[in-house]
Order: structure tokens, then C-alpha cells, then sequence
């Protein structure tokens, strides 16, 4: 049992250590990906004269990126090795008046006038020329869009359009409409917002009838936008359609301390500055999301059930003394191949059977008991014999060690480092024979 124990806190050591260094970590920077159902048309909604096109039963959705906290979207994109992809098995709706490809182009003003806020945009972070966008559950101000609000009704009667409360897409518009105004002093506009590569007009245009946005040269792109909310949500896309959606992103991220990071939809091609995140993708590809399982996929966006096996850090080399065939993780760093072969661990803790030649244990005396900052040792007849003597912590690990040389009779002291407080092991080891001492630092 006190074996087990000592394997796995000198494991949980080495592996806190190893595991900063591994892609996992940067998933953590995109906490979500959240594909909102924002509204859902009814027959009045595709009476809309000036918009057009609206097909009852459509949904609208947003899609927001969950960001960790201090970090900041930098772009969404797309390269010659990771397509950007958003589509629909029916055309998205694309407002044939007020309608905008962008969502800070939408004019604030417009938002109450027919179907307009229901209109498919790209973004980073803005719904209208002077509103933020949030998950309609975080908006707090009310409603400008629908009902009473709206100026665009059936056959012109206010209050017409945008009122369905479908279950699916709660609360209503009429209560929230996920729309917050800009904090003082600050733009929809996103600093230095750039676009290059394909023209999303031909798909989120006014005039489009088109389902389908794929690009290996698009970029939509900014100094870094945070969410509006301490939840940090930053909406990358509304989309409307009566089809079925899909999409395939890749963004960068920039992380509290400044650095950007890419995280792609596919892994096909990983570069090393870039990290697979499967929340990326719509529908969600699912698979083993818990790290501590061995079917652990990083790609994954959601869990089906199939992590199965847990992950047993151990030694797997049959030559060392601690060879651990339940392990299933090897971590060189825990094998034990003898007496000075113990990768700077206690061969008594880690191969307790193995054992220690003693030789004739010494007998020594060691003070104080408790101890501080010094060690004494009062040495058998021991003239002229060179004595090796080592510290260990609790889990093993060597934390001090110095040779010397003392006439019988003499008082040695050692002058430690700063230790954390705990339970120690002393040894001595010389000619004459081993001893251990169990000590306590105060």
C-alpha cells in the first residue's frame, strides 16, 4: 500500500510537469463553442414585404466563441491546409434591403424594420453598428426587436413580425433580444477589423440565394475583441436558413499574456503552431473528451462514452525493480534499476523487496529530532572511512547529498537547504555498513 502511494504523488510530480507542455493546454483557451437557436420564423415573419424570402420555419442561430478568461479573439480564418467552411442544405436568408455581410455594418436604426434582425453576417463580436452582441439568457436590457417594436408588420400593422416564442428558442425576442449597447468610449467596429482572401458578398449578400460559404483564403480579422459579458461569449457568425447547418472554423486566439495561438476544425494537417479543436465543428464530432483516458481524442467536441481505459502512469521496462505491468503510461523518470540507479529516488520506498546490503547496520546517532535548518551526526568508529550521506523526502526524492571524511569520535554537520516542512529520510551509507533515520523538519 505505502508503495502504491509513493507511485502515484512521484507520478502526479513528473506528469504535472510533462503535461504543461502538451497540446491540452491550449484547448483550454476556447472553453466552448456555442451554436445558439436565436429564433425561429412563423408565417407572419415570411410576409415581409421589403426583406423577402424569409421561409417560415427557419431558424436563426448565433454561433459564439467561449473564450477563457483575458483572452481575446483575433480572427476567423482560413489557409491552404484548413478550409473554412459554413453551409446549409438551403439557402441562408440574406435581408434584400437592410441586410449586411458584416455584423457591425447592420445599421443600428434597421433592426426594427421588417426581418433585418434576422439577416446572415459574419462577425467578431458587434450585431449592429452600436450594439454588442450576448446570449439572449445574459442580456439584461430588454428588447428593441419585434412586437410593438417593430415597424415592419404584415400588410404594414405594426407589431407583426418577429413575436414567435417557439420553445426551441426561448426567451422570446419581444423579452431579449441578445443586443447590449457599446461600452463608453468603444466601437462595433473591432481595431484594425481587416478582410482579405474570398468575398463572403456572394454568399451574405443582399441578392444571394446561396447555402454555402468554403474558402481556403478568407480572413476576418482585428487587434483582438473580448466578449461583452464576464462570461467572454464573442459571436463569430448569425446565420439563418431552413436547411440544416454545418460549419468548419479556425481561429486564432490571443492569450492573456499577448501570445496568438491557431486552433483549426481538422486535424489532417496539424502544423506545430497549431492545435485541433473539434468544438470548432458543426455538428459536433464526438469522441473521448477526458484527458485521463487513453482513447482521449483532442479533436473531439463532445463525449460519446467511449473513454474506456484509464490512464496508469508507471515503469514499463521489464529491467528495472519497479516494472509495473498494470501501468499502461510509461514515465521513465519512475524506474528503479538498483542502488545508485534510482533516477534520484529511495530504492527502499520504490523497491522496498530489493532491499539495501547492510552490512552490519551502523548504529548513529542523528540530531535534532525535529529538526531546522543543521543536521548533527555522531559517527561510530568509523577512523578515516569516507561516508556518503543522502536525504530523501517523503516521495523519494533525493534532496540533499554530500561526501566526507570524519576521525572516529568527531561530530558532523550538515548544513541543509531550505526544506518544506514534512517527514524526511536520512542515509548513511560507508565501509562499515548502512543506516537509516527517520526525521521531521519543523
Amino acid at each position: 500500500m505505502q508503495r502504491s502511494t509513493i507511485l502515484l504523488l512521484s507520478c502526479s510530480l513528473l506528469v504535472s510537469s510533462w503535461s504543461s507542455t502538451m497540446p491540452v493546454m491550449a484547448q483550454d483557451l476556447i472553453e466552448d463553442v456555442i451554436v445558439e437557436r436565436y429564433y425561429v420564423s412563423d408565417a407572419n415573419d415570411a410576409t415581409d414585404a421589403i426583406g423577402g424570402a424569409l421561409v417560415q420555419g427557419s431558424v436563426t442561430y448565433r454561433v459564439f466563441i467561449d473564450l477563457c478568461d483575458g483572452c481575446a479573439l483575433r480572427s476567423v480564418y482560413a489557409d491552404e491546409n484548413h478550409q473554412l467552411k459554413i453551409q446549409s442544405t438551403a439557402p441562408f436568408f440574406n435581408h434584400l434591403d437592410r441586410g449586411r455581410v458584416y455584423g457591425h455594418a447592420i445599421t443600428n436604426g434597421a433592426l426594427d424594420e421588417g426581418t433585418v434582425a434576422l439577416d446572415s453576417w459574419l462577425a467578431i463580436g458587434a450585431a449592429s453598428n452600436q450594439k454588442r452582441a450576448v446570449m439572449k439568457e445574459e442580456d439584461d436590457d430588454g428588447s428593441i426587436v419585434g412586437g410593438m417594436n417593430n415597424d415592419g408588420g404584415s400588410a404594414g400593422v405594426a407589431g407583426g413580425l418577429l413575436v414567435n416564442a417557439d420553445p426551441s428558442a426561448l426567451p422570446a425576442l419581444t423579452e431579449r433580444d441578445g443586443l447590449v449597447p457599446l461600452q463608453s468610449g468603444s466601437t462595433a467596429l473591432p481595431l484594425n477589423f481587416i478582410v482579405s482572401g474570398d468575398d463572403p458578398e456572394a454568399v451574405f449578400g443582399e441578392v444571394t440565394t446561396s447555402g454555402a460559404f468554403e474558402s481556403n483564403t478568407f480572413r476576418m480579422g482585428c487587434s483582438g475583441v473580448v466578449g461583452a459579458t464576464a462570461t467572454n461569449r464573442v459571436l463569430v457568425a448569425q446565420l439563418t436558413t431552413a436547411g440544416e447547418l454545418s460549419f468548419c472554423l479556425n481561429v486564432e486566439v490571443q492569450t492573456p499574456a499577448g501570445e496568438v495561438l491557431k486552433f483549426v476544425c481538422s486535424d489532417a494537417i496539424l502544423l506545430p503552431d497549431e492545435t485541433a479543436n473539434g468544438l470548432l465543428v458543426f455538428p459536433p464530432q464526438c469522441g473521448c473528451t477526458d484527458p485521463n483516458f487513453l482513447e482521449y481524442d483532442p479533436s473531439a467536441g463532445c463525449d460519446d462514452g467511449s473513454c474506456q481505459t484509464t490512464i496508469v502512469f508507471g515503469c514499463l521496462d521489464t529491467l528495472a525493480c519497479n516494472y509495473d505491468a498494470g501501468a499502461n503510461f510509461n514515465v521513465p523518470q519512475l524506474c528503479c534499476y538498483g542502488p545508485g540507479d534510482c533516477n534520484g529516488l529511495d530504492i527502499t520506498l520504490i523497491c522496498a523487496d530489493v532491499g539495501v546490503d547492510e552490512r552490519g547496520a551502523l548504529h548513529l546517532s542523528v540530531g535534532p529530532n525535529p529538526f531546522r535548518e543543521e543536521l548533527w551526526l555522531d559517527y561510530p568508529a568509523m577512523h578515516g572511512s569516507r561516508v556518503d550521506l543522502e536525504l530523501y523526502d517523503a516521495i523519494g526524492m533525493r534532496v540533499f547529498s554530500e561526501r566526507s571524511t570524519h576521525q572516529e569520535g568527531q561530530r558532523h554537520v550538515m548544513s541543509l537547504p531550505p526544506l518544506a516542512c514534512g517527514v524526511y529520510f536520512l542515509m548513511v551509507s560507508g565501509p562499515e555498513g548502512v543506516a537509516r533515520q527517520k526525521l521531521i523538519k519543523q
